[in-house]
């Protein structure tokens, strides 16, 4: 960074800084999310201004934005460095984030990698083909519980494995959403504890992330049956 620029933490903000980042982020239509536990900007001691900010909430990565002032500077990278740094510091090595699709571009160039995706919402995380792993786990982990059920496959009995799969992940990331959670628990964080910061339509954001939900549930159960 140039020597006018410099980080500035707070876990979370509050009073004037609190307000100065919720119009910041305003600007850049995005929203302010109540969750966030910690949150860090680079500002321009020339101006005063924010010239980036990223949050986090538990392993959710949440409301990054540059100004467009400072546009093309890299500071995104300078950014993502430091939120990483805060993630490793808190035993965080694997995380997320959701943003919009035509956002892509831009979290392809943070580290982060898509899981799934819908026309409102794309999901992503910082550990390239890990979802695919995750995926032939459980498809050998419903493998071996077809052995010792049956004889061989069969359409009924993989469908009740299929289902006791997608309901254990369910269970297991009951808590995924929380501010609390440090350590990754799974990929099917619940549609309400989901982020929409970005999501200008409030009215239907929540079948917005349902639909993203079920399309992860969906891509789960096809890759275990």
């Amino acid at each position: 960074m140039t020597d006018n620029l410099y980080f500035a933490e707070g876990q979370p903000f509050s009073g004037r800084e609190l307000d100065r980042l919720k119009a910041f982020l305003k600007q850049r239509g995005l929203d302010y999310d109540e969750k966030i536990t910690h949150t860090v900007c680079i500002m321009d001691e020339d101006t005063g201004e924010i010239a980036a900010t990223g949050s986090l909430s538990g392993i959710i990565l949440k409301c990054v934005a540059v100004s467009e002032r400072h546009h093309g500077q890299g500071l995104l990278n300078e950014l993502m460095t430091k939120l990483y740094e805060i993630m490793f510091s808190k035993g965080t090595a694997h995380f997320v984030g959701f943003t919009k699709p035509k956002n892509l571009p831009v979290f392809s160039h943070m580290g982060l990698y898509p899981i799934v995706s819908t026309e409102h919402i794309i999901y992503l995380e910082n550990r390239k083909d890990e979802f695919t792993k995750f995926l032939t786990k459980l498809r050998e982990k419903a493998d071996r519980m077809t052995e010792e059920r049956a004889s061989e496959r069969n359409d009924e009995v993989m469908r009740e494995i299929c289902e006791e799969i997608v309901e254990e992940e369910i269970r297991s990331c009951a808590d995924a959403g929380s501010p609390d959670t440090d350590v990754f628990p799974g990929y099917l964080i619940p549609p309400q504890d989901m982020p929409d910061y970005f999501i200008p339509d409030k009215e239907n954001s929540m079948s917005y992330r349902q639909e993203l939900f079920d399309k992860l549930k969906e891509t789960i159960a096809e890759a275990v049956m």
